[in-house]
């Protein structure tokens, strides 16, 4: 077994994945399980003893973004109404120095295909979020929401998604929004894309309510899957909310990670802001 040194899955999420390991890691595949009995610290370091593929580097695995510069440092393309974008890099990560606060401005309206919503959306691609068919993954990221950000009307607002890849429509294949009621949730589709006939999502979960300028960390296992073997299980700040199995992906399709500020119009500014993303595949022995 080889060592892979995760310099950013530290003390927060460290906490986070030691309640799951202790509370939850019985359903885990088998390397799960290898990482919870194996993960310690290390000068402020969790160390992982991860089963790696010697056909497959470690580097091939893994995916880290703290923001230290921008967005696009990281690999991210921005959906914005502005060049080069309203996203801002700011002190105080959830890890780290730093954080990204996507912003909206009254009239950021039509970005990428927004209509009358207002977007400044942060997109990976599908090559290195790794939403293919088949894939298992670990991810983990945070979110704050900030004192200028603004619940909006109507359909409510889209602060995070794995979103699938066709240009047309269809719901994304899992999402982290805000209703009116300033209340999170998760959703989801896979299987048949729900168009031309929408249908209610395949699967959903409340999280809670809206709490601005605490930080919210949030874990996923999913298997990317068209079929019945698909599933996905999410915990927030340590408490498991979300545990579905059935497709993850619409057939034919994969799916790529978007950080998100997509609205409703409140007439009003609004932030959120994002911090350590971080992915790690899952390799069966």
């Amino acid at each position: 077994m080889d060592f892979f040194v995760s310099h950013h899955l530290v003390s927060p999420l460290f906490a986070t994945l030691r309640r799951i390991c202790r509370i939850t890691g019985r359903l885990w595949t088998a390397s799960f399980v290898a990482i919870c009995r194996t993960a310690t610290v290390v000068a402020g370091v969790i160390v992982f003893a991860f089963p790696l593929v010697a056909a497959q580097p470690a580097a091939a695995q893994s995916y880290l973004c703290t923001f230290p510069t921008s967005a696009a440092a990281c690999g991210f393309f921005e959906e914005s109404a502005v060049t080069p974008g309203r996203s801002t890099v700011v002190s105080g990560g959830r890890d780290g120095a730093t954080s990204i606060r996507l912003h909206t401005e009254p009239g950021d309206s039509n970005v990428f295909g927004s209509g009358a919503n207002e977007r400044d959306d942060i997109s990976l691609s599908q090559a290195t979020t790794g939403g293919s068919e088949g894939q298992e993954q670990w991810w983990a990221h945070s979110i704050l929401f900030p004192s200028d950000f603004v619940v909006s009307g109507g359909w409510g607002q889209v602060v995070f998604d794995f979103h699938n890849t066709s240009p047309g429509p269809g719901q994304a294949n899992l999402e982290l929004d805000v209703g009116p009621d300033g209340m999170m949730g998760f959703s989801g589709y896979g299987g048949a894309v729900p168009y031309p006939t929408w249908r209610v999502p395949d699967y959903s979960a409340p999280v809670g309510p809206v709490v601005k300028n605490v930080w919210y960390d949030f874990v996923y296992h999913v298997k990317w899957s068209s079929n019945s073997d698909g599933f996905f299980y999410a915990w927030v700040n340590g408490v498991k909310k979300l545990s579905y199995t059935g497709p993850t992906l619409y057939a034919g399709q994969g799916c790529y990670l978007k950080l998100a500020n997509y609205h409703t119009p409140t007439g009003l500014a609004s932030s959120v802001i994002h911090s350590r993303v971080t992915r790690q595949d899952v390799s069966e022995p």
